[in-house]
């Protein structure tokens, strides 16, 4: 994949950190969690983590290192590789002075590892099949980068301070270190990253770089075809099989990704967008992107605009009953 197709993709990720908890975890105690239903990124904070999931050797991370981990993943953290008694997550939850969660697997003590863990949605129709095909956890060591360190340390004093536009500036430190990651992942793993493998066909790129940069053109898996070099049956064939969706779906996927940025950065009215991004009318884009998105375009601007004002994502998340990260 061209370094500019993958700088596009990075750039369509909408990051939102739902959740903020620390896990403390003794030598002899793992800390049981289930799966969740968004990805979550743990920053290893002090210690070696010992993560575990399902039809994986055990990962070894020190101190300084991300771990992205996808939806739907079981986890087991240890602070050593034979631990001998299990401690259930959601069992030993509670909330620290600065209002963060705390999971506590140091029996009120400190715990020989420390690990800062977020619950993250990043919109997966916007990241276009990057993310999606993760699907077990990538681990890089950055204890080398200051500014991860930094990133971190930033959200969590913002989480605590609860200020105007933390939601707004904990999902862009969120961003900035998930970007980090797979930057180190890319350079590390290349072609044998399970996130590129999928993306090595230079001429799905020229249909994908075309729809990124020109959305609102009316696309069809013809003229998609053509561009690529390829046969219409080929093409949708071999799109599919890389992206997990229909080249017409990445299409819809993109305008909405794009609607979805000017819902938040811009006052434009919505028909306008609307009309930006290829909808011939406002009812048809109100009903796609309330499809994508949970909320019409008036209702999303209007979150949008809260978030950026300062709500504080762990205390929304508890709200409503998301699941914190590791308990869920």
């Amino acid at each position: 994949m061209s370094e500019p197709l993958l700088d596009q993709l990075l750039a369509t990720m909408d990051v939102a950190v739902e959740a903020f908890a620390v896990c403390e975890v003794r030598k002899g105690l793992r800390l049981i969690g289930g799966a969740s239903k968004a990805i979550e990124v743990h920053y290893v904070l002090s210690g070696t983590m010992y993560l575990t999931v399902p039809g994986q050797p055990v990962m070894l991370c020190p101190p300084g290192s991300v771990v992205i981990v996808p939806p739907g993943v079981t986890q087991v953290i240890a602070a050593d590789p034979h631990p001998a008694r299990d401690v259930g997550a959601a069992d030993n939850c509670r909330m620290t002075r600065d209002g963060l969660m705390l999971f506590d697997a140091a029996e009120g003590g400190a715990g020989d590892v420390r690990v800062v863990c977020g619950l993250v949605f990043a919109n997966i129709s916007g990241s276009f099949g990057l993310l999606d095909a993760v699907t077990r956890p990538i681990v890089e060591d950055l204890s080398d980068l200051a500014i991860v360190q930094s990133g971190y340390r930033m959200m969590i004093e913002e989480l605590g301070g609860g200020a105007l536009g933390t939601r707004a500036l904990t999902g862009a430190l969120m961003k900035a270190c998930l970007i980090i990651v797979l930057r180190r992942h890319f350079a590390r793993a290349g072609h044998g990253s399970g996130v590129l493998g999928t993306l090595r066909d230079p001429r799905l790129g020229k249909a994908i770089t075309a729809v990124l940069d020109k959305p609102a053109v009316q696309h069809s898996v013809a003229s998609l075809a053509n561009i690529a070099g390829m046969s219409r049956s080929a093409f949708a064939r071999e799109f599919s099989n890389t992206l997990a969706m229909s080249p017409m779906a990445f299409v819809a996927k993109t305008r909405l990704h794009h609607a979805a940025e000017l819902l938040r950065s811009t006052r434009l009215p919505v028909k306008v967008i609307a009309a930006s991004i290829g909808f011939a009318s406002r009812s048809h884009f109100s009903r796609a992107f309330a499809a994508a998105y949970g909320a019409d375009p008036s209702r999303f601007r209007s979150t949008a605009q809260v978030a950026a004002a300062g709500v504080t994502p762990g205390a929304s998340a508890a709200n409503e009953g998301h699941a914190a990260p590791i308990a869920a």
